[in-house]
């Protein structure tokens, strides 16, 4: 009997939205890096690096706690939502642990430019490389353990996902390098030949463990930040966005894709904490 497609396709969405993640943290890392870089490089003092962090913290802390209260007002007043009261605390802090790894990722930002700054272009693109193989190495190691220990290690792979995330910004800002270096036309094509190669790559692999209904490698595959292929995917899907030719924009369709992105959060927000309707 074959496989049912309904457990496969849930995970399948699983490993979508990992590769969402990581293209969140990646596009942040590379503008944020270059940017705190370039402050420290043009004298920037501590104060004013605190400052537009400050700022930036603001636009991530502020939605999140508005969308908390109107959640609690809603389940207090007009209709309980399960585990969204005052006595209950998992719902604003691990249940939103995308967002406050988030914020402390964009409060490191002014450290990691200091380090770009500081350091030679060798010296920090191989610490970075060289830190994200061993993270990987960690996921792979406790996503095997775990699998034989009935989700044992599910703590440990949670703590990962944090971990991955931050590779996830710091990879990013190597991009940016890649990027601002490299000439148009050949950014373009390596752009686009990446990402068409993970994602072919990402099919195949998925569609055979489908097929043969090995669903426990699938999860393990997709799980959270630790997924290596959501991983390889948003490096490839922001290479390849990063390179596009500009061509002379519509300023509607900026304001349009400027107004969605900073939702982003706040949909992030709102499904978690209602995701038990």
């Amino acid at each position: 009997m074959p496989p049912s497609p309904i457990p496969a396709c849930s995970v399948l969405f699983n490993l979508l939205g990992c590769w969402a993640n990581e293209v969140f943290f990646m596009i942040s890392g590379y503008f944020l890096i270059a940017s705190a870089a370039r402050a420290w490089d043009g004298g920037a003092t501590w104060k004013s690096q605190m400052q537009r962090t400050a700022q930036r913290l603001g636009k991530v802390v502020m939605p999140a706690a508005f969308y908390c209260v109107v959640a609690l007002s809603w389940s207090t007043v007009v209709s309980p939502i399960p585990d969204v009261t005052l006595s209950t605390h998992y719902w604003y802090t691990l249940g939103l642990e995308f967002i406050w790894v988030y914020a402390a990722t964009v409060f490191m930002a002014p450290w990691f430019g200091l380090a770009k700054s500081r350091l030679s272009q060798k010296s920090y693109t191989t610490t970075v490389i060289a830190v994200g193989i061993l993270a990987f190495v960690v996921n792979g190691y406790i996503a095997a353990m775990s699998t034989t220990s009935a989700g044992e290690f599910s703590w440990l792979q949670k703590l990962m996902s944090a971990a991955t995330y931050v590779i996830a910004f710091l990879i990013g800002g190597l991009l940016r390098d890649v990027t601002d270096v490299m000439d148009s036309d050949r950014a373009g094509t390596l752009g686009m030949r990446s990402l068409a190669a993970i994602l072919a790559l990402a099919t195949i692999l998925e569609g055979a463990l489908s097929f043969t209904g090995n669903l426990t490698a699938m999860a393990v595959l997709s799980y959270k930040s630790t997924s290596l292929i959501s991983f390889a995917l948003a490096a490839a899907s922001l290479l390849f966005a990063a390179t596009r030719r500009r061509a002379l924009g519509n300023p509607r369709n900026a304001g349009v894709i400027v107004t969605l992105s900073t939702a982003t959060l706040g949909f992030y927000v709102m499904q978690s904490l209602t995701s038990s309707l």
